[in-house]
């Protein structure tokens, strides 16, 4: 604990010459493998700089526990109240006095579909340099959480995607001898990054997969009934077929390199999106709904640029499909709150949950 102490007064010295110069504050990511604590040096950081009346952001990449919002997601929110370590960040906006800016990928791991998720990072990088021109951010900088699946030796390329669309100059390595060398080889000195090695948390547990999806799980049932401090009374409805545009990131329709002709050239993109139509497929699953709007209909939009547009566009929250009724050509969703969806683009990835 005390080389983290270390560490946020090293922040908070970046933070006081950056306000002094007008200059954006350290942006800190911490990388590691699984079961080191990196999510608890997120926090224990952002309460430190919260503390000393900071607003840092938070910035989330690792999708497979969704720290600010459900897992698959990559998100952001600026942090103005020191994290309840019990409850966390499942209630946010009451929490933290903020509303995430989420983004989704849709996916436990970055591995499994990297360009979508190189996609994703950037477009939330974009917000983030935004959200850190504005005065109250500005000076505090960000922490961000990563995957572990970026101690891989092929996670690499998308590690160093992460640090140059973030601009990070701060990397805290976590127990892992190995990814520490490959940084410093690939960011020496005059480089503008500073990379320290730091021991793992003490305390922290080796988590096994049953435990993990357990941890996701009640994720989600946090995110529609809330917590014990905040409890939430969710809204069933009856949604016709007919009022959602589904979508899928091009499940099913992409063949392996290798088996193309030799000489041609893939058609779908992996970050295209393929309509779903609706029906049981859809039982059981979380569904992103964006903030896209559909086109007009005298509008007519290629595969191409409606990828772009729903792709683009962040999230205006989460239902899940609890029934699917076929002949009536209507489904029941469960929603945090009552009224109709906001929109009706909406995503369809790995996510599933079956209410208890």
């Amino acid at each position: 604990m005390q080389s983290y102490l270390n560490v946020h007064l090293a922040l908070e010295q970046l933070r006081v010459a950056a306000e002094e110069k007008g200059e954006e504050g350290p942006k800190v990511m911490i990388v590691g493998p699984a079961d080191v604590g990196k999510t608890s040096l997120s926090k224990i950081l952002l309460n430190y700089a919260v503390k000393q009346s900071r607003k840092p952001l938070f910035v989330d990449i690792d999708p497979s526990e969704g720290s600010i919002s459900l897992p698959g997601t990559l998100a952001a929110m600026a942090i103005g109240r020191p994290i309840d370590m019990e409850d966390e960040l499942s209630a946010s906006s009451a929490t933290t006095g903020t509303s995430p800016l989420t983004y989704y990928y849709g996916y436990p791991s970055p591995l499994d579909k990297p360009k979508l998720f190189n996609a994703t990072v950037q477009r939330l990088s974009t917000i983030v340099k935004r959200k850190l021109g504005e005065a109250d951010v500005k000076s505090s900088g960000f922490i961000m959480n990563t995957p572990s699946q970026f101690v891989d030796v092929a996670s690499y390329d998308t590690l160093t995607h992460a640090i140059d669309s973030f601009g990070v100059n701060a990397i805290l390595v976590l127990g892992h001898e190995r990814l520490y060398s490959e940084l410093t080889r690939r960011y020496r000195q005059d480089s503008g990054i500073s990379i320290v090695k730091l021991a793992k948390s003490g305390g922290v547990v080796t988590r096994d997969k049953t435990y993990r999806r357990h941890l996701q799980m009640h994720k989600i049932k946090e995110y529609f009934y809330g917590t014990r401090k905040g409890e939430l009374s969710p809204y069933s409805s009856l949604v016709p077929f007919s009022d959602v545009a589904v979508r899928r990131v091009g499940e099913g329709t992409l063949a392996p390199s290798s088996a193309l002709p030799l000489g041609s050239e893939r058609l779908l993109q992996e970050t295209r999106l393929v309509k779903v139509d609706p029906g049981d497929i859809l039982l059981h699953s979380i569904l992103a709904v964006t903030n896209a709007s559909l086109p007009e209909p005298t509008v007519t939009l290629t595969p191409e640029e409606e990828s772009a547009q729903v792709l683009g566009t962040n999230i205006a929250g989460f239902v899940y499909v609890s029934e699917v009724d076929e002949e009536k050509a209507k489904m029941t969703v469960l929603a945090p709150n009552p009224g109709r969806l906001p929109r009706r683009y909406m995503i369809m990835a790995a996510l599933k949950w079956m209410e208890t």
